[in-house]
């Protein structure tokens, strides 16, 4: 439990520890009431950027494994005290009703590496003020920690919740109506594509 405080102060600039309990889910409405193709929809087009880990239509939901990144550094308090560069990655899709209309909820929650040597360093630094330990501390509590891993989460993207679900929205739109999306074009290319014709005509 210690470690596990001390890995959330560390990456408290970025989120708490308690996203996880409330899940950032952006909304839309879909333009079809046909749930079997709007879940294909989704499955489509979450397949194009995850791996699918899980999905039940019965359940209206899908879950995909972890994708990792990576992310420059920005000289946050994490990255001083030693968190990796890499970040993951996991979308959440779900649907349920208003009414008659289809709503779509997609989530993309976001994670930071953190290793145990990392929090190690953070302990030692907290218990002599706000100064990092020399550096022999650093490399004895790094070589005795290094190999443990821990992810923990700090935050979501939004924008890519809503590129996912517009992305998702065309795909509905065009399988309800018996359409075929173009040869060669991804289910992103298209969610472009209908962005950048929405942008024209604004």
């Amino acid at each position: 439990m210690k470690r596990l405080g001390f890995l959330c102060v560390l990456l408290a600039a970025v989120a708490g520890c308690g996203g996880a309990a409330t899940r950032a889910w952006q909304r839309s409405a879909m333009p079809t009431h046909d749930r079997q193709a709007i879940f294909d929809a989704a499955r489509e087009v979450l397949a194009a950027h995850f791996e699918i880990a899980d999905s039940s239509f019965a359940s209206g939901t899908i879950e995909t494994k972890p994708q990792v990144f990576e992310r420059q550094r920005a000289g946050t308090l994490a990255d001083v005290r030693g968190a990796g560069g890499r970040w993951r990655r996991t979308a959440s899709f779900a649907m349920d009703y208003d009414g008659l209309t289809v709503i779509a909820r997609v989530a993309v929650r976001l994670e930071r590496e953190a290793t145990a040597a990392a929090v190690a360093v953070s302990e030692a630094a907290g218990e002599t003020g706000d100064e990092l330990p020399g550096p022999a501390a650093r490399r004895a509590t790094a070589s005795a920690r290094a190999s443990e891993e821990v992810w923990m989460e700090v935050g979501y993207d939004d924008g890519l919740a809503r590129e996912l679900l517009a992305a998702i929205a065309e795909r509905a739109r065009q399988a309800a109506q018996g359409e075929e999306l173009p040869k060669g074009q991804s289910p992103k290319d298209a969610a472009e594509e209908t962005r950048r014709i929405g942008a024209q005509q604004r």
